[in-house]
C-alpha cells in the first residue's frame, strides 16, 4: 500500500520501523541493524488477517530507540492469533497475515470494552514507516577467518498452520 493511501486512512503520521523475528528461542537484546541495546515497548499492533480481519493485539516488542525499530516474535504473534481465532473463526487459522502498524492505546482500550468496526479503528492506526523482511541469524560456532557462517533456517510454524482447527 502506498504511503499516500496509508495517510488517507489514518489521521496519525507513520511511525516506527518493523521486523519479525522468526526464531522462537532467539531474542534480540541488541538491535540487528545498529547493535545498540534494545529495550521493550508494549504497544497495540494492528494485524490484518486475510481475507478481511483486523486485530489490535497489545504486544511487548523489543525496541531499538536509535533505529525506532520494533521487533516482534513471529511464534508468539502466531500463537496469539491461533488462540484468538481457533474457537470463533477456525477456518482462517493459517491464513496470510501482515502486521501493518500500531493503534493508539485509547482506541485499543475502547475496542476491549466494546466492539468497534475496522472503520472506527483505522483513524487511530499508525502505519509503519518501513517494514523489513524477516530477520535471519547466522549459525553460531567457530569458523575460519575467511569462512562466512551459514544462515540458520527458521523452524516451521507450530500453531499458525492452515487447517489446524479442522484436525
Amino acid at each position: 500500500m502506498s504511503e499516500s493511501k496509508k495517510l488517507q486512512l489514518s489521521k496519525l503520521p507513520v511511525r516506527y520501523s518493523f521486523v519479525m523475528n522468526p526464531y522462537p528461542d532467539l531474542r534480540y537484546s541488541s538491535c540487528p541493524y545498529c547493535q545498540h541495546k534494545t529495550g521493550q515497548r508494549k504497544i497495540p499492533l494492528l494485524i490484518h488477517v486475510e481475507p478481511l480481519h483486523l486485530v489490535a493485539l497489545n504486544y511487548t516488542c523489543r525496541y531499538c530507540q536509535a533505529c525506532d525499530l520494533l521487533i516482534a516474535n513471529k511464534y508468539e504473534i502466531e500463537s496469539f492469533l491461533t488462540d484468538m481465532f481457533i474457537e470463533t473463526i477456525p477456518e482462517i487459522v493459517g491464513n496470510k497475515y501482515l502486521v501493518v502498524g500500531t493503534v493508539e492505546k485509547t482506541a485499543w482500550r475502547k475496542g476491549m470494552q466494546q466492539s468497534i468496526t475496522a472503520g472506527e479503528m483505522l483513524p487511530y492506526a499508525c502505519y509503519f514507516k518501513e517494514t523489513y523482511k524477516e530477520l535471519r541469524a547466522q549459525r553460531p560456532g567457530w569458523y575460519k577467518a575467511d569462512q562466512e557462517p551459514p544462515i540458520m533456517e527458521p523452524p516451521p510454524p507450530k500453531d499458525w498452520i492452515p487447517g489446524k482447527a479442522l484436525h
